[in-house]
């Protein structure tokens, strides 16, 4: 790609004119159905008709609230080869959170995959929307919905004297630059979510500095998408992918990953760090189940995987290396060329042992306002901790408080209806503020250390930056996730959400036999965590040291409302759930 003018639909519309590109795949049902070129193709063709015949015209807002699937990218192009907004939704959104977006972006017709899976609350408010779009059938339907199958059949009798190759290249030919595409609301960990609308410009100039650092190859290089294209990190990746023209499979289930990575052989994924811990959790439960030298044998080299420098070269490296490295790689396909880990920071030392054992882990760092992403390591230019150096067309600074400063063609120009918040998020110079801490090294590698805004004040008036603090206790195979507490308190203190499944491991006790509940008043368990805390607390100023702590055996989900979609933990909410707890640690 050598221009900018280039615009999402006009890149797909290429892609499908190479002879390499073949088209993507989708798991239903345990099993995978194939999408060729000629079908996406003539799809988006009678989709976009369709859109346009209902009503769909110029910055028209229209909602998608589906699962990762081609026919989400196949409606995202057609809304815009017809001038529409794309309004992505989490299929697990609140019903507070989609009646504020869908209100605030005036979205009036809506993409769902089944409108009987939403939540009773939800499908109470569809009356409100022009037109519903259902990808699959709809048992009693409405007046206003419809299935896309129907859609695409309506439009093949609109299609009747149409050329659809002429069609759609003036379609294309239409779009802007500087044409938003879509407005995709921030997942809203600490308030409100805000609308980001992003320009195809933004997204354009992303993919050509991603293209310099992550070569793709059409004839050996295949994708799997597991993360929800609702956010801007799947979708600008799943973009860069129709980009490089490889075949691409859509995950139905990212709990599958480890089968999924081993049926596919895929050679490049998108994940959050949550998704690594868990096959790092799987990868080396076998341990577990040997017995004698083999597993002494075993422990001993994941051990050494999770603590010695994976830069360097070392003895016994070559020995785990055919012996057990190898093997764990062959478990999920061995096939890698990047695994590229976003949205938060992944453990240390967890990170240490993939890439120890041979997996090409590359961490980067962005924000839905940056399309998403500031900076990423990759081949060759990887430092352990760091979230990697800036892209190749962005300016990066830190402000005198060193909070990161971007500015770029990728760079959003200010918040959805928001012209009140938008004075304060540009510097003078037109640097957008990140509200991130960081520092940067000689060599340009950025680390974050945490946000600006999430700095604590303990009643003292000293300050806690609590996410270093929160990712050292996380390092513990015990700890799901903690949050640190400080703010208007004496001292700092932490919940600790149990991690089961290593728990019950350490207490070697069968899923059958496992209770969280005795394992949170095991002496063992809570010896272990006592001795992790006060390791943790050798490495900070006495003021941000954790005095108490609470154990917390309620698992952490989505549904629940203490993690976003992209699987943070929401601060004020957790505090507000665990309120009491909170109180009785001071």
């Amino acid at each position: 790609m050598q221009t900018m003018d280039m615009n999402l639909a006009r890149i797909f519309l290429n892609t499908c004119e190479n002879k390499g590109f073949l088209g993507w795949y989708f798991r239903e049902n345990n099993a995978w159905t194939s999408y060729p070129k000629e079908q996406l193709k003539k799809d988006l063709f009678l989709m976009s008709l369709a859109l346009k015949s209902r009503g769909v015209s110029l910055n028209q807002n229209v909602g998608i609230i589906a699962p990762t699937s081609p026919h989400w990218i196949i409606a995202d192009l057609a809304i815009q080869l017809v001038g529409g907004i794309s309004v992505p939704l989490f299929p697990n959104i609140s019903t507070k959170n989609f009646s504020f977006q869908c209100e605030e972006a005036n979205v009036k017709f809506l993409i769902v995959k089944n409108i009987e899976e939403l939540d009773l609350a939800l499908q109470e408010k569809c009356h409100s929307f022009q037109w519903i779009i259902s990808l699959e059938p709809i048992q009693n339907p409405k007046e206003n919905m419809i299935e896309w199958n129907d859609l695409l059949e309506e439009a093949t009798l609109l299609a009747e004297n149409i050329n659809p190759d002429e069609w759609l290249n003036h379609a294309a030919q239409n779009i802007q630059a500087d044409q938003i595409f879509s407005i995709i609301y921030t997942s809203g960990s600490t308030g409100t979510p805000k609308g980001v609308p992003l320009t195809h410009k933004n997204i354009v100039s992303q993919l050509i500095s991603i293209q310099e650092i992550f070569n793709l190859d059409p004839k050996v290089d295949t994708a799997l998408s597991i993360l929800p294209i609702a956010h801007v990190f799947e979708r600008m990746v799943l973009y860069y992918y129709v980009l490089a023209g490889i075949q691409v499979y859509f995950a139905d289930d990212p709990q599958n990953t480890g089968v999924l990575l081993y049926d596919t052989k895929a050679s490049v994924i998108t994940v959050v760090p949550r998704i690594l811990e868990r096959l790092y959790e799987k990868m080396t439960a076998a341990a577990e189940n040997k017995s004698g030298l083999q597993k002494l044998f075993l422990k001993k080299a994941i051990r050494q995987a999770k603590i010695i420098d994976p830069f360097q070269a070392h003895f016994s490296k070559k020995i785990y290396e055919k012996l057990v490295y190898k093997k764990m790689r062959e478990a999920i396909g061995d096939n890698f060329k990047y695994i590229i880990s976003g949205s938060s920071a992944l453990n240390k030392s967890i990170n240490r042992f993939l890439l120890n054992i041979g997996l090409p882990v590359y961490e980067g760092y962005g924000l839905t306002e940056t399309s998403p992403v500031v900076s990423v390591n990759y081949k060759n230019h990887l430092k352990l901790g760091s979230v990697g150096k800036k892209l190749k067309h962005l300016e990066v600074k830190l402000s005198e408080n060193k909070e990161i400063l971007v500015k770029g063609d990728s760079v959003f120009s200010g918040y959805y209806n928001s012209s009140e918040l938008n004075k304060n998020i540009f510097t003078e110079d037109g640097y957008f503020k990140t509200g991130d801490e960081a520092y940067i090294d000689e060599e340009g590698y950025i680390y974050i250390v945490g946000r600006i805004k999430e700095m604590l004040k303990t009643s003292t008036g000293k300050y806690v930056s609590p996410l270093p603090i929160e990712l050292e206790i996380s390092r513990h195979p015990f700890v799901e996730a903690a949050l640190v507490i400080a703010n208007n308190r004496k001292y700092p203190s932490a919940l600790l959400f149990m991690n089961f499944e290593n728990t019950r491991r350490y207490l070697k006790k069968t899923l059958e036999e496992f209770d969280p509940q005795e394992a949170l008043l095991s002496k063992k368990v809570n010896t272990a965590l006592e001795r992790h805390i006060a390791n943790v607390n050798k490495k900070l100023n006495h003021w941000e040291q954790i005095q108490k702590w609470q154990l917390i055996t309620d698992p952490l989900t989505i549904e629940s409302g203490l993690l976003t979609p992209t699987l943070k933990l929401r601060r004020k909410a957790t505090e507000a759930a665990y309120a009491e707890i909170i109180e009785n640690l001071y």
